[in-house]
């Protein structure tokens, strides 16, 4: 995690990691050099060394939805304006809460972040993906309930400790606070079909189906 990674030096829109397709080496580089007593404060605005929120969003979406490199002007904005700016791009629409939210979705937070919701737990639970301190990642949320030993971190914890070893032996930590589903604080962004289609129909997919679609 870098705060200002993936904005131009400006901080005004998408930087040059976040207009391109496929992973920056620097950031491997970077990851390598740090432990498990990683503090972001330390390299503040460092922009090429890794990713915010906002970056990390803005450049899965370029990677999704983009052929090539350098192209336009890249969809890294305002964390808590992400969800509405999408909207208003007629990509999609804008909801005040996250009831009903769907694989892919993006929901921006009042107080400056954003994710990527890759399922919905049977208790309420998001399944999300991520960059906050120390970096990008998969979490869950509290339940419905309020609860922090939620579905969605067990799944988080078996998902990161799978997949990505490494990181979790470094970073262990895959729940967020309450803040993350808060309805005061969230608005939901949804994809429409001619933006991006669900060629894989993760929506109709329990979250199992859907982890093993994507990790496997």
């Amino acid at each position: 995690y870098i705060y200002g990674g993936g904005w131009n030096e400006a901080q005004t829109g998408s930087g040059t990691e976040a207009l391109t397709l496929g992973l920056s080496k620097e950031w491997k580089s970077f990851y390598n050099s740090q432990d498990g007593t990683y503090n972001y404060e330390n390299y503040m605005y460092e922009i090429h060394k890794g990713l915010d929120c906002s970056g990390y969003v803005g450049w899965t979406i370029y990677n999704t939805l983009e052929t090539k490199s350098n192209h336009g002007n890249g969809y890294v904005l305002k964390a808590e304006e992400m969800t509405k700016s999408f909207a208003n791009m007629k990509l999609g629409s804008y909801k005040d809460s996250i009831q009903n939210a769907k694989p892919g979705d993006i929901v921006s937070m009042a107080n400056a972040h954003v994710y990527i919701v890759l399922a919905v737990c049977e208790d309420g639970s998001l399944l999300i993906a991520h960059s906050s301190p120390p970096g990008v990642k998969i979490s869950g949320t509290y339940d419905q309930n309020g609860n922090s030993n939620s579905q969605a971190v067990e799944y988080a914890q078996k998902i990161m400790k799978t997949y990505y070893p490494d990181w979790y032996s470094r970073y262990p930590d895959c729940t967020v606070d309450s803040s993350f589903t808060e309805p005061s604080n969230v608005s939901l962004f949804h994809w429409n079909s001619k933006t991006l289609k669900d060629v894989d129909k993760l929506n109709s997919m329990t979250v199992n189906q859907i982890i093993q679609t994507l990790f496997q």
